[in-house]
């Protein structure tokens, strides 16, 4: 572009001074042709020019930022690309030597599926669960980690100048996750987390005591169907299916031994959440939204009927893929969750409303081996502490 900016696709259409073409991260975008200072393509396109002459050829950008045509008939020759009328494909033509994404206006990627992952493509690990990332056969393994740290403390003058009274309860989540594009749109996962928690409870140098516990953590499968693809007026939309299964930990401890709460890594039923996604390109961002139902299921978790509270889960975010290999996100995530029920009676006052911010970033190491790490911070007293994370994702 004559701002600078470099943008790579695939043309869908370049007449009447638009060029509309799908962009490496899912999205038509539409750009005025009048801004375009160079145009580099992989295959060859028949060009109508202004003047009514027309021609067959590749196009390059060169170093000095001129558009140059090659072709068979009139070998290479610099053009004007503001005297463009028109672009097709030759769908005849086999495809030469394709150039790296990125090195031009338009560089065509034939090959390219919504969110295929490829070398020259930055990672777009902000979207995951947002819309479908995997052609079909491909898999992607994620092997990420999770800490959390909460403390209260206050002096004891009375007991000592230096007696202190603390609580601290520390989590270490290990998940494993595989990702596979099922179909053509269809997307599956399966996720199994374990967690290491350690508390400790010192009311004085005289009475501490401590616990920690390594887990299984809730298992969760599902996935995810894209309704529509993104077009210049709708966004990309999937319907995204989550179950959960009660595979980690669940007391309701009663009042003495309430310090060992945080052992719990699990609900202690299963649930399914159903929902809706979305992604939407405005560049130079990338916006990406989603809301589902969760309902748990009844069961009896240490001799009580328990029916945990049906949650409604939202977020909303932006990503930016800042090159090939660097791309930043963040989200603003808010669920409300009712009340439970115990003994087939309402517990009033169990229900909340959690409320989040996360922020991310993804480095591509390699074409197989990505790596982001995140922090989420609490945006109310119901959301728990912060929490970093750190991802390897790797692509099989």
């Amino acid at each position: 572009m004559k701002s600078g900016d470099k943008f790579s696709g695939k043309i869908i259409s370049y007449v009447n001074g638009l060029c509309i073409f799908d962009t490496q991260y899912g999205a038509a975008i539409k750009v005025p042709t009048a801004g375009i200072s160079a145009i580099s393509t992989d295959v060859a396109y028949s060009i109508d020019f202004a003047n009514g002459d027309k021609v067959m050829g590749q196009l390059q950008a060169n170093a000095q930022g001129q558009t140059v045509l090659q072709s068979k008939t009139f070998g290479e020759s610099p053009i004007d690309v503001t005297a463009i009328s028109r672009m097709v494909k030759h769908f005849s033509d086999v495809p030469s030597t394709a150039q790296a994404p990125g090195s031009g206006a338009a560089a065509v990627n034939d090959d390219k599926q919504y969110g295929a992952e490829v070398e020259n493509q930055a990672p777009l690990d902000f979207l995951t669960g947002s819309t479908v990332l995997l052609s079909p056969g491909q898999m992607e393994l994620d092997i990420g980690t999770t800490y959390k740290q909460s403390r209260t403390q206050y002096n004891l003058p009375d007991v000592g100048y230096f007696q202190k009274s603390s609580y601290s309860a520390r989590l270490l989540q290990l998940s494993t996750a595989l990702r596979a594009g099922l179909y053509e749109g269809v997307e599956g996962y399966v996720s199994v987390p374990v967690t290491y928690t350690r508390i400790e409870d010192v009311s004085s140098n005289e009475y501490t005591r401590d616990t920690s516990s390594w887990d299984l953590a809730d298992i969760s499968f599902g996935g995810q169907y894209q309704l529509t693809r993104e077009t210049a007026d709708m966004p990309a939309i999937s319907a995204t299916l989550d179950i959960s299964a009660p595979t980690g930990r669940k007391k309701y401890n009663d009042q003495t031994d309430s310090w060992r709460d945080p052992l719990n890594n699990g609900t202690g039923h299963w649930s399914i959440a159903p929902g809706l996604a979305f992604v939407r390109s405005t560049d130079p961002a990338i916006l990406f939204g989603g809301i589902n139902y969760q309902y748990f299921f009844a069961d009896k978790v240490d001799g009580y009927d328990v029916q945990p509270g049906w949650i409604i889960n939202s977020y909303f975010g932006v990503g930016f893929a800042l090159n090939e290999k660097l791309s930043v996100g963040t989200r603003v995530s808010y669920s409300y969750v009712s009340n439970m029920k115990a003994e087939h009676e309402t517990i009033y006052g169990s229900d909340s409303d959690p409320m989040d911010i996360s922020l991310n970033a993804s480095y591509r190491l390699s074409r197989a081996w990505v790596v982001s790490p995140g922090v989420t911070f609490g945006l109310n007293n119901d959301s728990g502490p912060a929490a970093l994370s750190l991802s390897l994702k790797r692509q099989l």
